[in-house]
């Protein structure tokens, strides 16, 4: 057994051990959940950030069905780490769903068992359905001896469930390429771009809000196999905010960014700056798009030209989708952009 997971084995059961002593010396039983926790693009030490916690009692009946579900999931992330197993989500739900009662309670317990362990959701064993997409010059190696290879396949493969039971990624790719919906990734294969850029690349989409699996499988292909990765998102708020969670991780689960964001990952667009350029079907930005952009203007950890951006679009009050330049994306826009290093 590996040191991480000896030490989230230990984690759950001082937790546990802990609702015991409780019990026994006749104490308020409850769960203390961090509302921060570690922040490493911000904090040098990288430690976890004690503070404000929120509790979670089971003597109040508010409390009690949410308290329960997370010693549920200690006690599936303790056995599946004794036995080397893993389950999903949904799996979890259809064992008893009378007392769940619904997959998104569970879900949300889920993230709290992750704030308390200080551990990214992969590292749980309690997995969820993959969305990503990839395709292109990547063979995937599997610890149970199976072989993912993208090159034998016509079109795109969806990612693993697990993708740490991936052990080993094979590629002669030079680049990685996300793009932000799966209509525009369609439409690359559609076009051929794989042939056209006169460069081997890989190309992958999370279909929009990126899960783990797919967060996770760009940070390896840029830290294991020292590939550049480029993404392509919609010019409005919601698109600029997909392409911070690949880059600096989530902002509900900043406690597992380390393994799951990719820092050096390069913006091509769409930029707000070039809506008036080359977008003809720019529509006027809603409340809620303002709303959205307020908030991620008031985050501490942005860099200069994602900053400079957000204003713009904030000024022009336009939004712009990569539908709208879709026919000159592949034979111009992105080979450009990558070319001359147009990104931020």
């Amino acid at each position: 057994m590996s040191s991480d997971k000896s030490e989230l084995l230990l984690n759950v059961e001082q937790i546990v051990l802990e609702l015991i002593r409780s019990l026994m010396c006749y104490e308020k039983v409850a769960l203390e959940i961090p509302k921060k926790c570690r922040d490493w693009y911000v904090r040098d030490d990288y430690e976890i950030l004690f503070g404000k916690f929120r509790k979670i009692v089971y003597n109040s009946k508010r409390s009690r069905h949410r308290f329960c579900l997370i010693v549920y999931l200690l006690a599936e992330i303790h056995c599946l780490h004794l036995t080397g197993g893993s389950c999903t989500i949904r799996g979890l739900y259809y064992r008893n769903t009378q007392v769940i009662r619904s997959q998104s309670y569970i879900d949300a317990a889920k993230m709290d068992v992750c704030r308390m362990l200080n551990t990214a959701p992969v590292n749980l064993g309690i997995l969820s359905a993959s969305k990503g997409l990839i395709t292109g010059d990547i063979k995937l190696l599997m610890s149970n001896g199976d072989v993912l290879d993208c090159n034998v396949y016509c079109g795109a493969i969806t990612l693993p469930t697990d993708f740490e039971n991936v052990e080993r990624i094979v590629t002669n790719a030079e680049m990685v390429l996300i793009v932000e919906k799966e209509s525009v990734f369609e439409s690359l294969l559609a076009c051929n771009a794989l042939s056209t850029f006169g460069l081997r690349f890989i190309l992958l989409t999370g279909k929009g809000y990126p899960d783990c699996t797919t967060r996770r499988i760009v940070y390896r292909l840029s830290v294991e196999c020292n590939l550049p990765a480029y993404i392509l998102v919609d010019a409005d708020p919601f698109g600029i905010e997909i392409m911070l969670v690949y880059q600096l991780g989530s902002q509900a689960m900043s406690f597992s960014a380390k393994s799951l964001a990719t820092p050096t990952l390069r913006w091509i667009g769409l930029h707000p700056s070039e809506i008036d350029s080359i977008s003809k079907c720019s529509v006027a930005l809603t409340q809620h798009d303002n709303k959205k952009i307020n908030d991620i203007l008031s985050r501490s950890n942005l860099s200069l030209g994602v900053r400079q951006e957000l204003c713009t679009l904030q000024q022009v009050q336009l939004k712009a989708e990569i539908e709208s330049v879709i026919d000159f994306l592949s034979p111009y826009y992105i080979p450009t952009k990558i070319n001359r290093n147009l990104f931020i």
